[in-house]
């Protein structure tokens, strides 16, 4: 008896370490990536770069998630202490940079606003998930269900909005998909948080930060389309040569 009561005991401790170091992981890896973007976006010879170079961080968005599936679906680069640190700096490295180009083209009090609400937004479900008491992780086939809901919602409106050009048809396409979201970032909180149904082991601590840095990202790309951007004017120009005639960064940077 005493010995499984220390082993409950060990256990709990175990967990609540393991999503201690995953939410400051996040933590930090949002304010570096906030970081980041505040240099890329305020040094002009990079915003130049990537304005006119964007298929470059492209690519390299495209790796980042390249090896995000080989970081899961791979244990050895996970839980090997030599490798796994640097697989997981990289894999947010190439995400981070590859959002440069979308980044830079908001004007500031945009990007400010919208960096805040999206963390904030993270930081409310992840207790919504935490102190809900329905078992997410015990209903992955409804999680299944709604999530293809709402999918099928959301292309079906951003097709209304490409084709038909229906008014207000993006802003729910956008909120079908953060309704997605939203349910899985409850879901990630509950894995992490443990005492469900499912658990990540105690030592996933980079894959559980990225999760949650990449729920966050989802959410945050959709104020790239809402927010106005200085190349908004820009856009009104015909593109000649791989630039914009009579429109610079600096003329709307926005700062």
């Amino acid at each position: 008896m005493a010995e499984s009561l220390d082993k409950g005991l060990y256990y709990r401790r175990d967990r609540r370490r393991f999503a201690l170091i995953s939410y400051i992981m996040t933590a930090v890896f949002l304010l570096v990536a906030f970081g980041e973007w505040c240099i890329f976006y305020f040094l002009k010879l990079a915003t130049n770069f990537f304005t006119h170079k964007a298929w470059i961080a492209s690519i390299i968005f495209v790796i980042g998630l390249i090896l995000l599936v080989l970081f899961i679906f791979f244990e050895a680069l996970r839980f090997n202490s030599k490798i796994n640190w640097f697989f997981a700096v990289l894999i947010y490295e190439c995400v981070v940079l590859g959002v440069i180009p979308l980044v830079i083209r908001q004007t500031l009090l945009p990007f400010l606003i919208s960096f805040a609400v999206w963390a904030f937004a993270l930081l409310v479900f992840v207790l919504c998930g935490t102190l809900i008491p329905f078992d997410l992780t015990l209903n992955v086939v409804l999680l299944f269900v709604l999530g293809m809901m709402a999918i099928i919602g959301a292309v079906f409106f951003l097709m209304l909005y490409i084709v038909i050009n229906i008014p207000y048809s993006l802003i729910v396409f956008c909120s079908f998909i953060l309704m997605s979201i939203f349910m899985f970032v409850m879901y990630h909180a509950q894995i992490i948080n443990g005492g469900r149904y499912a658990e990540m082991r105690t030592n996933d601590y980079f894959l559980a930060a990225l999760m949650l840095f990449l729920d966050f990202l989802l959410m945050y790309l959709f104020s790239f389309q809402m927010a106005p951007k200085w190349s908004d004017q820009c856009d009104q120009w015909k593109w000649i040569n791989g630039t914009y005639p009579n429109c610079t960064t600096s003329d709307y940077s926005g700062y």
